[in-house]
């Protein structure tokens, strides 16, 4: 193989060794190079070609701006170049790259300097490994947890399925009666330091409830919120996880960074909605602002709005003999399986 070179630079060793960590994994074809300071970069790459340069918009002082005059005027040049900014305004400009938004995202930017033999987890390939299965809403009190553990249960019974709770107040813990000794950032941060020890994080932080895996919730929002979105997509995508699950259930919301970065991922985002006039505007708000992000046409698509009818039995989803009208209406309206008994129907949900 030719290996080419791909230098990132960038002044935050913390986000600039996840990028670089990220695409080194990927096995991409590059040999990736991290820069966080200027002055090495500069010395270390006098007279050299780049084959491609994902710089920051600020890793040079003002005199030594942004432009191909630069490269020159520094004896440095690079076949392909992308600047990753933070101001999200200037995404859209050529060769300009949000830098905040996941590694599989920007990923996604560059993917055609990428070999095309060799990807790393993009859009294209959401059908190899765990399917990733998005359950979110912007407006609240529409049985999103219940119906996400409860799609979970009936997949478990057919099919290796893991459960993942991304709010900040679940109440998993207490109903489970499983402690708060340990909990999901502690895995995200055990990870982050020694990624290849995944397997045995799994073995630790997952508790079966009724044959579905899922993972120790977090204990308030400020855990998810210290979390990286490039982090969760680096999980998600490693092998132990996507070579011992058929389906990762991703349950969103706003508490966690990059709910719109994780949905993107997904085959399929399952969104339980109202048909009040204040859930109305909450869902024009919610489609306004993802159709401002690279991509965002893209995973409207992919999203199933949920209408539910009025189910009179619905309760906790860890008790097994309850949601017996919800777990039909999953099987018939979702899973297309006729082989259940009718649920009744009622008015839909306020």
């Amino acid at each position: 193989m030719n290996i080419r070179s791909m230098v990132i630079c960038d002044r935050d060793r913390d986000y600039g060794g996840r990028l670089t960590e990220y695409i080194r994994r990927s096995e991409c074809g590059y040999d990736v190079m991290l820069y966080t300071d200027p002055v090495r970069f500069l010395n270390e790459w006098q007279h050299k070609n780049i084959s491609l340069l994902l710089m920051e918009e600020e890793f040079l002082s003002e005199d030594r701006a942004m432009d191909t005059g630069t490269y020159e005027e520094e004896n440095i040049s690079a076949d392909v170049r992308f600047i990753l900014t933070g101001d999200r305004n200037k995404a859209g400009w050529e060769g300009v790259i949000y830098k905040y938004q996941s590694a599989a995202g920007i990923i996604a930017c560059i993917g055609g300097e990428l070999n095309d033999s060799i990807r790393i987890i993009n859009d294209n390939q959401r059908s190899e490994g765990a399917g990733m299965i998005g359950v979110y809403s912007p407006v609240s009190h529409v049985l999103k947890t219940t119906y996400a553990m409860t799609l979970g249960r009936i997949l478990s019974k057919t099919q290796n399925v893991l459960y993942v709770n991304l709010e900040g107040y679940n109440g998993l813990a207490r109903m489970l009666d499983i402690g708060s000794d340990l909990s999901l950032q502690d895995m995200i941060y055990e990870y982050s330091l020694s990624p290849g020890s995944l397997s045995g994080l799994l073995t630790r932080y997952v508790t079966t409830v009724d044959g579905l895996d899922m993972l120790r919730p977090a204990r308030c929002p400020d855990e998810l919120k210290e979390v990286e979105p490039s982090m969760w997509l680096s999980f998600l995508s490693d092998p132990a996880v996507r070579g011992k699950y058929d389906s990762v259930i991703l349950d969103l919301s706003d508490d966690v960074r990059g709910t719109i970065d994780l949905m993107n991922v997904c085959s399929i985002v399952y969104m339980p909605v109202r048909r009040d006039e204040i859930a109305v505007a909450k869902l024009k708000d919610f489609d306004d602002s993802l159709l401002r992000y690279p991509g965002g046409e893209g995973i409207m698509n992919r999203i199933v709005r949920l209408k539910f009818p009025y189910f009179e039995d619905a309760g906790t989803p860890l008790n097994s003999h309850g949601n017996g009208m919800l777990k039909r209406y999953i099987r018939q309206e979702i899973l297309k399986d006729d082989s259940t008994g009718e649920y009744e129907q009622e008015p839909e949900c306020a």
